[in-house]
């Protein structure tokens, strides 16, 4: 169960605590574990967030925070990146601060942020871009890779942040990824290798060129600004789209390396499907190389159902292999209203819990309990109430000796102001018995 302060673990699901608090013109967009060689704090391992700042605007806007974000004619603002160390503990103030100087990221988007470390465990990667903090527009621009005749300027390549464990920083721009949309996330193995998740524009369909050929799962290298992307997906029970709409089933969110095998998330968008995805070698296990790899879903829905219309139950964002057969999934939920304009609760919201059973991934049940979903929160210095409806981003550790899991994990905010974009988060936590199937 999640809560606002320490609770003793019991025997079954600890509460889910509130481990930082939402702090006002910051957005905490993802977190993740790193372990740190020191004897200054008797601690096994630390907590890294990325957050985004919001420092206002470089183009001459006068509107104030966050109101600027209900304006139409504004089309995004970047924010300022920073990773913040903390230790474990709930509620205490970070130990310091590393700036990601010379990239940024879409303050308001949803689907940016996340912090992922590296399976040699000597670096921590973010994906962003390479266009200055206060800039407007820049998460929609084409790169300079893949740009559309008639495209106006300026053109952003994105860009990929590669930090070492002594905090130098590698920044490396990507001119062919992700045009005309949102980067999303990246983690490599050992530093020699990107493996990228993200958006692009769909003007054009893959079979052509321009920015619809820049999306999905694509692979890039320190000291190359060129990627590709490792395969397509296209979803069986779609035949009713175009190509153009085609290219939006590899509109993937999250990204991550389990037991030497790739795994992406796709829960936004109206096409193809929502859900958790390997990225095979070839058509096997292992982590691809080239193109032409297959994509195959292990968990999920249509994103819109071809019969009905009606939108996945499945909205993934950050997923955590506790073993082969246990998988945790942050469901951001949707912060639908009803007539009166009151937030619907949605039963998949939250952190949900999935077994393979006989080769069939079953979800277990979904923790929600302490997140405090759908209710009126009031921040100081915040405009307006925020409500929490699911979470995005997270990470995770195994507790072998206790057989349980801890999940790290950023929360999703709504409010009058551009459905919540701009609304601070929460980091929280929970601790779950691995062999439980059952709440």
């Amino acid at each position: 169960m999640f809560s606002p302060s320490p609770t003793p673990q019991s025997n079954k699901q600890s509460l889910i605590r509130s481990l930082a608090s939402p702090i006002v013109l910051t957005l905490l967009s993802a977190i993740l574990i790193f372990n740190l060689s020191t004897a200054a704090v008797a601690q096994d391992f630390f907590l890294v967030v990325s957050r985004v700042q919001y420092d206002g605007n470089t183009f001459g806007n006068a509107e104030t925070y966050p109101y600027i974000f209900t304006d139409p004619t504004v089309s995004g603002i970047q924010g300022s990146i920073h990773l913040d160390l903390y230790a474990p503990f709930p509620n205490t103030p970070s130990l310091f601060s590393l700036p990601l100087t010379g990239s940024s990221t879409s303050f308001s988007s949803k689907s940016e942020g996340a912090l992922t470390r590296s399976v040699d465990r000597h670096y921590l990667t973010y994906m962003g871009y390479d266009g200055p903090v206060g800039a407007e527009g820049v998460s929609n621009s084409y790169t300079t890779g893949a740009n559309l005749a008639g495209n106006t300027n300026p053109l952003f390549d994105r860009e990929v942040a590669m930090i070492s464990a002594d905090g130098s920083v590698l920044l490396q721009p990507e001119a062919n990824a992700y045009s005309g949309d949102n980067p999303r996330a990246v983690v490599t193995v050992d530093g020699t290798q990107f493996y990228m998740a993200g958006n692009s524009d769909s003007t054009v369909a893959k079979d052509g060129t321009g920015p619809g050929t820049t999306i999905g799962a694509r692979y890039g290298t320190p000291g190359s600004n060129s990627s590709y992307e490792l395969g397509v997906y296209v979803a069986a029970d779609r035949p009713d789209e175009t190509a153009k709409q085609h290219v939006k089933h590899s509109n993937f969110r999250g990204i991550g390396i389990f037991n030497g095998n790739l795994y992406v998330s796709k829960g936004s968008g109206g096409n193809g499907d929502d859900g958790i995805f390997q990225v095979e070698n070839g058509t096997g296990n292992g982590l691809p190389t080239g193109t032409g790899n297959t994509i195959v879903q292990l968990l999920g829905a249509p994103a819109t159902d071809p019969v009905t219309g009606n939108a996945s139950p499945h909205t993934p964002f950050g997923f955590f292999f506790a073993n082969p057969s246990t998988l945790y999934v942050a469901d951001e939920g949707y912060p639908n209203t009803d007539a009166n304009g009151n937030l619907i609760p949605d039963p998949l919201a939250g952190l949900q819990k999935w077994s393979l059973i006989n080769g069939t991934w079953q979800l277990d049940y979904v923790i929600t309990d302490g997140l405090n979903l759908l209710k009126a929160t009031t921040i100081a210095g915040y405009p307006a109430p925020t409500y929490t409806y699911g979470i995005r981003n997270l990470t995770g550790k195994v507790n072998r000796e206790e057989g349980t899991a801890t999940i790290y994990a950023i929360t999703a905010q709504y409010s009058i102001f551009s459905g919540g974009e701009p609304d601070p988060t929460n980091l929280v936590v929970v601790t779950d018995p691995i062999s439980a199937t059952t709440l």
